[in-house]
């Protein structure tokens, strides 16, 4: 065994005993324990090939969308071939109002149920919607999670000015 995998022992059993005292106690982590942590944490991780990315559960980058009761988060964007991949968590009691779609839209009811032309889509149901169509008013009484694919422009258009 090297010097260095000696110290990466100790670190790792230092973070591992840091870790079960604070959980043992309640308390969090000294910052700096976290920090390097972190630090060896990413150190381990794979770097990403080009042209992949990802985006985790934990990430809680979730923006506030114009409709009351609808937070979203940007999964992906492809301007190039005219669409934006979202994350929509839906309060219980939203109404989403009418509204015209210049591009199509895909929408995938991940958890909780959905109101879209007169019929409720649960967990698992798939919706599409046409370039050039008029949506009625949506809904959802119990709260939803939705994979929304839409043109950015529907969607983000700070972004698309």
């Amino acid at each position: 065994m090297t010097d260095d995998t000696v110290d990466d022992i100790a670190f790792d059993e230092l973070i591992a005993l840091a870790l079960a005292r604070a959980a043992d106690t309640g308390a969090s982590p000294r910052p700096d324990v976290k920090q390097r942590l972190m630090s060896r944490l990413s150190e381990t991780a794979e770097p990403i090939p080009l042209g992949f990315s990802f985006r985790l559960a934990n990430e809680q980058d979730w923006l506030p969308h114009p409709v009351p009761g609808i937070r979203m988060k940007v999964l992906a964007e492809n301007r190039q071939q005219g669409y934006v991949t979202l994350l929509l968590d839906v309060a219980p009691g939203t109404r989403f109002p009418a509204h015209h779609h210049g591009g199509a839209e895909e929408c995938y009811v991940i958890s909780g149920s959905l109101v879209a032309c007169g019929r409720r889509i649960n967990a698992g149901d798939f919706h599409h919607a046409d370039a050039g169509s008029d949506h009625g008013e949506l809904r959802t009484d119990e709260g939803c999670r939705v994979l929304l694919v839409v043109a950015p422009e529907d969607y983000l258009p700070a972004a698309s000015e």
